[in-house]
């Protein structure tokens, strides 16, 4: 019994710097990719803020397009026009479909690829 209990000391050495290594991998992730998360928040913000435009429900795919435009800028967000989709229905008024990827080098030659994907559509006022 004795024994035991003195062969038990904590962690080795090894074990320690492999702790280090991986809670420094994870925070070095975070870092990283906090500022995409963010940046995609505010994507989210701005189709949400779209909701409270007064005569939303009877503009057309130009106007929703002008206004999102001006939200992602005021939030100084950069995104491609082929990552938003901007469909006029024949019924049911405008949808917005918003698709993009973001990659970030992590270390060397590992990159990290994030995917975001939002989607809005007109609501009833």
């Amino acid at each position: 019994m004795t024994g035991m209990r003195n062969r038990q000391k904590g962690l080795g050495i090894f074990s320690m710097l492999t702790t280090i290594m991986v809670g420094g991998l994870v925070i070095m992730a975070a870092v990283k990719l906090g500022p995409l998360y963010m940046g995609d928040f505010a994507v989210s913000r701005v189709l949400t803020s779209l909701d409270e435009k007064p005569g939303i429900a009877k503009a057309d795919a130009s106007e929703v397009k002008g206004w999102l435009d001006k939200g992602l800028q005021t939030n100084l967000i950069e995104l491609h026009p082929e990552e938003i989709q901007i469909v006029q229905g024949r019924y049911d008024g405008v949808s917005i479909a918003i698709d993009y990827e973001r990659r970030i080098k992590f270390i060397r030659n590992v990159d990290l690829i994030v995917s975001f994907e939002h989607d809005w559509k007109v609501k009833p006022q």
